[in-house]
């Protein structure tokens, strides 16, 4: 009975590896293409990379009339021509996606002298936090989890990851809007972003015979649900972007997170003076939090003008050229203070 026992043991060994051999061989490349693109792009970009740039679409949207398409990294590196920004770039990333990219980064023998990380103020907000995005984002890091690889995708095909549906993500964004407090240092008369958001919606925005103006008023409510919200070390953005800061101080590799303009003077104009100060408040506790020995944050956040952004009714990150180019520069002379002998006046 024990022979036979071992037996089974070992055939069933047997089998598993020789599972796991077939799929590796045969399979493995292929879904690791499909699913973990951007891990592998990564890989590959960094063995020519001075700088990687980890962005969201803010890197790589254009207007369709600009006259320079150069990407954000691009006109980065137009400052340090003797140096090679590399970007790897993934739409919707953010500082948790941002973070996990870090295993993959070999600081030891490639020769990386900088991080640049995209720090996208609404990426902190609760309609971003609970994308229906999320799924595929997460269901990218299955395959590359320290299990053999035949179990890997076993893992993928059961869902094991951060995979809820799309209308679970919707209850938990609602459920945070209407929830949490908002907090002024001054009497406001919205507690929430539900309150604010629905009296926005019923006659915020008015035209100038008194009637509604509900296309404005509608824009206005995208501004609320992106920007209304107090950042502290809770939110789990935050949290991501504390472990980069750490894994920056342990390599000791210089980060600069290239926190990206919003849209202030549409949110002035269109909601009021209470969303830009939560806009700059929250823009103050990541400078604050985030200024160390290994880390910069760019600040961009009021650099760029209204009509500059790509999207004129929606809260995006998406600039023509001329707002690349601004914040492209803010960066380039932020990286000066370690590259100043690479650095060359470009515009």
């Amino acid at each position: 009975m024990f022979k036979y026992i071992i037996i089974r043991i070992l055939g069933l060994v047997l089998i598993f590896l020789g599972s796991n051999y077939l799929y590796t061989l045969l399979l493995f490349e292929r879904d690791l293409n499909e699913k973990s693109d951007k891990i592998l792009e990564l890989r590959e970009s960094q063995k020519s990379a001075d700088i990687l740039y980890f962005a969201e679409s803010s890197n790589v949207n254009f207007h369709e009339n600009d006259s320079v398409k150069f990407t954000l990294s691009e006109f980065t590196n137009l400052f340090y021509p003797e140096l090679n920004i590399v970007a790897v770039n993934n739409v919707a990333a953010h500082s948790g996606i941002f973070k996990k990219w870090l295993n993959d980064v070999d600081v030891q023998t490639k020769n990386l002298k900088a991080l640049v990380v995209t720090m996208n103020l609404r990426s902190f907000d609760a309609a971003w936090r609970h994308s229906k995005l999320e799924t595929p984002l997460q269901e990218s890091f299955v395959l590359l989890q320290p299990y053999p690889n035949i179990i890997n995708r076993f893992l993928l095909s059961l869902q094991a990851f951060d995979s809820k549906t799309e209308k679970e993500r919707e209850i938990e964004m609602l459920k945070e809007w209407r929830k949490t407090e908002l907090k002024f240092p001054f009497a406001f008369k919205y507690k929430t972003v539900t309150d604010w958001d629905w009296a926005m919606a019923n006659g915020g925005q008015l035209n100038a015979d008194g009637s509604w103006n509900t296309k404005k008023s509608e824009l206005a409510c995208h501004y609320i649900k992106a920007y209304a919200f107090n950042l502290d070390e809770n939110n789990q953005r935050v949290k991501d972007f504390d472990e980069i800061a750490n894994w920056a101080e342990k390599n000791k590799v210089k980060v600069y997170f290239n926190l990206l303009a919003e849209n202030v003077e549409y949110a002035d104009s269109l909601v009021g003076k209470e969303l830009v100060f939560l806009m700059k408040q929250n823009r103050d506790f990541l400078v604050k939090r985030y200024t160390t020995s290994f880390t910069t944050v760019v600040d961009n956040l009021e650099l760029v003008n209204g009509k500059d952004f790509t999207d004129q009714d929606w809260t995006t990150e998406h600039y023509g050229y001329r707002g690349r180019m601004v914040i492209a520069r803010n960066l380039a002379h932020q990286l000066k203070r370690q590259f100043e002998i690479n650095y060359k006046k470009a515009y």
